[in-house]
């Protein structure tokens, strides 16, 4: 037993019924919707920035409604958001974020 043997309870649970004909029952621990665009939205700029798109190109192509000139991205919001998703995504990649996607509900506990 760990912590997240609820998890693993409910999901064998779940077999079981399908296993027997039976309906599967209600999913446990659901990703919340804004969540799950929000985790997509950060892997995306984390792709962008990895092939070698600029602050702008990211945020042109994924945040913006329309097109940010040269000279209007130096005091942008844009810029300020692409950073911090791009923070997001850093602790989400190099330290262990996956792991609190792949069991949520569940969290790995105090963060290093």
């Amino acid at each position: 037993m760990d912590e997240s043997f609820e998890t693993r309870l409910h999901a064998a649970g779940r077999f079981w019924r399908q296993l027997n004909g039976r309906p599967p029952g209600p999913d446990y621990g659901t990703f919340p919707p804004r969540s799950r665009q929000l985790a997509i939205l950060t892997l995306r700029i984390f792709d962008g920035r990895k092939a070698g798109a600029s602050y702008r190109e990211i945020a042109n192509a994924l945040l913006a409604k329309e097109p940010i000139e040269p000279r209007d991205w130096r005091d942008h919001p844009l810029k300020h958001r692409i950073r911090e998703l791009l923070r997001k995504a850093d602790r989400m990649i190099y330290h262990g974020g996956y792991h609190d996607l792949l069991f949520y509900p569940h969290r790995r506990g105090k963060r290093h």
